[in-house]
């Protein structure tokens, strides 16, 4: 650029100062324009700030107008207005001490603390979780960092800043927070944990019982097993079912029952498999006995996991026993149902029950096919179905399915299947996601298993227990069902896929997984259960049903831990299950009668899990507490007596060989609290303290519950047996399910939930107690609470099942 001439140096002076004279004058227009405004809006902000107190001190005073407290309007109005002033005059004075110790806090530095915060809370509601709870779990993960950058940056410019020793002592100081505080929460987030109850909780039963006279079921059987492939031909994401696929299937139309898919999350998931609901695939991996057949049928399915790991090979310990032991297996892929990073389907129950029935469609057209590999390998009179999770659920749906001819939210699409459905097996099941027309899913004339762990965090209340009492027998045919609640088991290891943890990132590594059974521990029961239910439901193996009424017959085979078992069959008659009236009095049977003695509580409640969760079902709570009494007669002793009509035992043929059966669960710690408030008896005031056994112990826990059974005939005679004599009452587990207290409490909310416990006694017991007594005149069935001092438990279906205590082949 050329330097400006001598001529043209004055003309650029000249310029120049008329353009400061004229920004001058455009500063003082602008200054005098601004200067009503700021008078304006100063005179506005006092005003406005006038008003925003008067709102303030509005609310408070409405709500003391329309609070009624009985002391008159103005008192109330005048309270509520002193309170808000108070509330007020702190939230002022709070919110200006903050500003002022942030007035010297950058400007940009502010904003980076809100982006930072508000990135977390955006991707934590993601992850579906809310702002507390974001910052609670998270904070951490902006407040280190900073920490960190701070000392960091005091450090790097000390010496040419001149800053002080002070300055590099809170430097320092900050770095060693930063590092130590991440230190631990890495090693906490790393830890297994640990669930503080375990100590406390040991198994209630006592005594031998005999061995169960039958193999191992969870011993491999005497067939080879073949395992083949069958599906579209066309997935893209994995071979078996692509280009190495055995069998090539059509794909079905899905959408009658689950609609089209709209949005984000049809496009993610269309990308993803390359097929939408109008063309779902039929999936599955099949082990198969190696011989002449034909073998019964049974189809597994997998629940709602991440759908980009599949689930269905998580069930080959189960696949390959059962193949070897006689049975045909296949497991079902559904993981397009599943839900992935673009969001849960939800809803979507009916339609993994529905597949399960369109997979039995293809069995069915296979077995009659002369050059097709199944071709009379399948026995379609003998199927059973399992489902985990949502595939718990689903497998009740494709049940009550199976026996329709429509659909029942749309009659538009019909049904045509009527497959031999003999049993269901639910492992860690939900229930109620979906409800055909608004009602339970019924269950009827199938044989029903239900596994469920204490430790499922997944599934964090006994669902199951739902789906169990739902369960009916309305035909001539024998048919039970059953339930395990299995103490350290969690929800994902009865899977190999989905493991130890029940939750995925970042929860997962909240997880207390140190309470856990061994996942090989957990499989065990699963195949112990499993392959014993199926060789008797589906082969007549009756030999296997002692289990189910007992798991202590199997003590030989299964790992050593907690169990719950419930168990009922056809013959059953229920004496009094508590859902039939609001009267306490009155039984399920007509013409009977029940009624409390001396007892501190009394009453019907309906059940809940954890969380509130309803059981649809009803029993008696019976509470007592005798600390302190001293002499105590039999007839003294609190009780609960139900008297049967006096035609019964003949019209139910009551005999020696006659089951008394009923469930019993503890609901709590102790029971003092609750006796005090509805005392009945008045406590010995010159009895000397008695120690109360359930109070809680500093290493064993809490002893078991025992009580009395005492039947009485109609000729007098009385046969009594302690509860232990089958085991006594194991008290209520308690269960902590991660690390992270505050998590527990808002997400598990109980660290108990009730499990009622089975018990039978043959009448044939009694007479050997008694042998005056006769079953064929049995009046009443009391339970005299006299051997432990303070519980409250649950009693529930009480019954009776005549005929022989074992099912024939």
């Amino acid at each position: 650029m050329s330097e400006p001439s001598e001529a043209s140096a004055p003309d650029s002076g000249v310029a120049a100062s008329l353009w400061r004279s004229l920004g001058c004058r455009l500063a003082g227009f602008f200054g005098w324009c601004a200067r009503p405004c700021t008078r304006f809006c100063g005179l506005a902000w006092r005003g406005a700030a006038l008003g925003l107190i008067a709102a303030a001190l509005f609310f408070p005073a409405y709500a003391g107008l329309c609070m009624g407290t009985g002391l008159g309007t103005a008192v109330d109005v005048a309270g509520l207005l002193l309170l808000g002033t108070v509330v007020l005059a702190l939230s002022a004075l709070i919110l200006l001490l903050a500003l002022a110790l942030t007035r010297r806090v950058p400007l940009r530095f502010k904003a980076l603390v809100l982006v930072a915060f508000g990135s977390l809370i955006l991707i934590a509601k993601g992850f579906g979780f809310a702002p507390g709870f974001a910052l609670r779990l998270g904070g951490w993960l902006v407040v280190l960092p900073m920490l960190a950058g701070a000392g960091l940056g005091i450090l790097r410019h000390w010496r040419a800043q001149r800053a002080g020793i002070v300055s590099a002592i809170l430097a320092l100081l900050m770095l060693a927070v930063a590092v130590t505080g991440g230190a631990v929460v890495i090693l906490w987030l790393a830890s297994p944990g640990v669930d503080p109850y375990l100590r406390e909780i040991h198994a209630a039963a006592e005594g031998q019982v005999p061995d169960l006279d039958a193999p191992d079921p969870s011993q491999a059987g005497p067939y080879e097993v073949a395992t083949l492939f069958y599906g579209s031909g066309t997935d893209r994401r994995r071979p078996e079912y692509g280009r190495d696929v055995d069998l090539v299937t059509e794909p079905v139309d899905a959408s009658g029952l689950l609609g089209s898919l709209k949005g984000f999350k049809a496009w993610a998931r269309r990308k993803y498999w390359g097929f939408e609901s109008q063309s779902f695939p039929l999936n599955a991996r099949v082990w198969l006995p190696r011989g002449d057949g034909p073998f019964p049928l049974v189809l597994i399915v997998h629940g709602n996991h991440k759908m980009e790991e599949f689930s269905e090979p998580g069930y080959a310990y189960l696949g390959e026993l059962l193949a070897s032991r006689g049975f045909l297996v296949a497991s079902i892929d559904e993981n397009f149902l599943n839900f992935s990073w673009s969001g849960d389907l939800g809803g979507e129950n009916n339609v993994r029950g529905w597949l399960l029935l369109k997979h039995l469609q293809l069995w069915r057209t296979w077995n009659n096919q002369p050059e097709n590999p199944f071709h009379d390998k399948v026995d379609l009179s003998r199927i059973a179905l399992i489902g985990h999770s949502r595939g718990g659920e689903a497998i009740v749906h494709a049940a009550a399915f199976n026996r329709l001819l429509y659909y029942p939210d749309d009659a538009r699409v019909s049904f045509d299947f009527g497959f031999a459905i003999k049993t269901l097996i639910a492992i860690a099941p939900i229930d109620g996601q979906y409800e055909p027309v608004g009602l339970p899913t019924p269950i009827e004339n199938v044989n029903y298993l239900v596994l469920h762990g204490s430790h499922d965090s997944d599934v964090d209340f006994f669902a199951g227990a739902r789906t169990y009492r739902r369960v009916k027998f309305t035909d001539h045919n024998y048919w039970m069902k059953t339930a395990l609640y299995i103490h350290r088991a969690n929800h994902g290891q009865f899977n190999t896929v989905w493991g130890r943890y029940d939750a995925g990132p970042p929860l997962k590594h909240l997880l207390a997984r140190g309470a856990l059974l061994r996942p090989e521990d957990q499989q065990k029961i699963a195949q112990v259960y499993i392959a014993a239910f199926l060789d008797a439901t589906l082969r007549g193996k009756s030999e296997y049903i002692p289990l189910f009424r007992n798991y202590r017959r199997a003590a030989r085979w299964l790992p050593q831990t907690v169990y719950f078992n419930r168990f009922a069959d056809s013959r059953l008659r229920v004496v009094s299950d508590f859902d039939e009236s609001i009267d306490v009095t009155r039984t399920t049977v007509d013409g009977g009668f029940q009624t409390g003695a001396n007892l501190g509580f009394w009453r019907h409640r309906r059940l809940e899990g954890r969380g509130g969760w309803s059981f649809q079902d009803h029993a008696a709570v019976l509470g007592w507490n005798t600390t302190g009494w001293t002499n105590l007669a039999p007839d003294e002793a609190p009780n609960y007596t139900i008297t049967l009509p006096d035609a019964l035992p003949a019209r139910w043929r009551l005999d020696w060989q006659t089951i008394l059966s009923f469930c019993l669960a503890d609901t709590c710690d102790t029971c003092e609290a609750q006796a005090e408030e509805h005392p009945t008896v008045p406590l010995d005031p010159n009895a000397p303290p008695a120690a109360d056994p359930n109070a809680p112990a500093p290493g064993p826990g809490r002893p078991p519950i025992d009580l009395t059974i005492e039947l009485a005939a109609s000729d007098g005679a009385v046969a009594c047996l302690p509860l232990r004599h089958i085991h006594p009452l194991q008290p209520i587990l308690k269960v902590t399910f991660t690390k992270w207290p505050y998590w527990e409490r808002v997400r598990f909310k109980s660290a108990t939930e009730p499990v009622l416990q089975t018990y039978e006694f043959p009448l044939s017991d009694f007479m050997a107690a008694n042998p005056a007594f006769d079953p064929g005149r049995l009046k009443q069935i009391r339970f005299r609470f006299d051997r432990t001092r303070t519980a409250v438990i649950l009693l529930d279906d009480v019954g009776l099942t005549p005929g022989p205590a074992s099912l024939p082949n």
